[in-house]
């Protein structure tokens, strides 16, 4: 359910999902929406499109483009169709590593 309205957003175009609040902001091809569903419910309804980088963030898999470093030390994500760079928390960096080094399978 998207927060004042309903609005259909093809699952393949969405590129991330982060929670802030009460509200997961979705970014996709078309833009930037708000859902009132939680991270872990979409998780589990589309399980294996999207990968857990954060407590408050999952990927679209085949929207990643590769893993860099900040200047911080902080390990980050490139993804298609945005500039933003994607924190990777300790706690799931080496399962994004593992994924990517095994050919990133879908």
């Amino acid at each position: 359910m998207i927060a004042g309205g309903v609005q259909r957003i093809p699952v393949e175009d969405i590129i991330y999902l982060r929670a802030d609040q009460k509200y997961v902001t979705v970014l996709h091809s078309g833009g930037e929406s708000l859902l009132e569903e939680s991270l872990k419910s979409l998780e589990q309804r589309f399980s294996g499109r999207f990968l857990r980088i954060h407590r408050n963030a999952l990927v679209a898999r085949q929207r990643v483009i590769g893993l860099e470093k900040a200047s911080d030390g902080r390990c980050c994500l490139r993804m298609e169709q945005t500039e933003e760079r994607l924190e990777i928390s300790r706690r799931h960096l080496a399962q994004v590593r593992r994924w990517l080094k095994s050919g990133r399978p879908h």
